[in-house]
């Protein structure tokens, strides 16, 4: 059979994984993303000319547990970490944000443990981070492209196993890809998989 529906808008086409995008940052709900993730398109844009604070110390790694990124490529490399409040996920709250500019690879980190929105109503409490990535960054990425990644327990926002879940964007901020979600700390990335019911 060459499409098969995988739950949560999720189906293999042709053996590849396709999700089913929304058509604008509004629209970002997207099918497999059990979290309603919209990186407001101020906060993308950071990533355009981050500005590290006087008082900015520096750091190889941000995130905690399964949300956590390192960033450096060698062993003597740092980058600007500053903690700044800012609304990361869209909810209309500012949250305590950890910031980190990784400079050599030009990708924005965002950190904050709390609350976010779920597909459909309610809340998730967890880890989130987000990848942005800035103007000329080391991939050729479409600047203000990128990825979040959330920890969900067992049954929230209705996650049959606890695990980390999170979509890729593109630079206009819609969702391209969705799903359960691991990082990829070497590409600046993740790796997503769909979410089965």
């Amino acid at each position: 059979m060459d499409r098969k529906l995988l739950g949560l808008g999720m189906v293999i086409v042709g053996g590849a994984f396709v999700s089913i995008v929304g058509s604008s940052r509004a629209e970002q709900a997207v099918a497999g993303s059990p979290a309603n993730v919209k990186v407001p398109a101020a906060v993308a844009a950071k990533a355009d000319a981050p500005a590290p604070p006087a008082n900015a110390t520096k750091k190889t790694a941000i995130g905690k547990r399964k949300a956590a990124v390192n960033t450096a490529n060698a062993g003597d490399d740092t980058d600007s970490f500053w903690v700044e409040e800012i609304d990361i996920d869209g909810d209309g709250t500012a949250e305590a944000t950890d910031v980190l500019w990784d400079d050599e690879d030009k990708v924005l980190f965002l950190y904050a443990e709390g609350e976010f929105p779920c597909q459909g109503g309610g809340t998730g409490t967890g880890d989130m981070v987000i990848a942005i990535n800035g103007k000329g960054n080391s991939r050729g990425r479409p600047a203000g492209s990128g990825f979040y990644v959330v920890t969900l327990d067992e049954g929230e926002c209705k996650v049959k196993a606890a695990g980390t879940y999170g979509c890729k964007f593109d630079a206009k901020g819609n969702l391209t890809a969705c799903g359960a979600a691991v990082v990829d700390e070497k590409n600046d990335d993740i790796v997503v998989t769909a979410v089965s019911e």
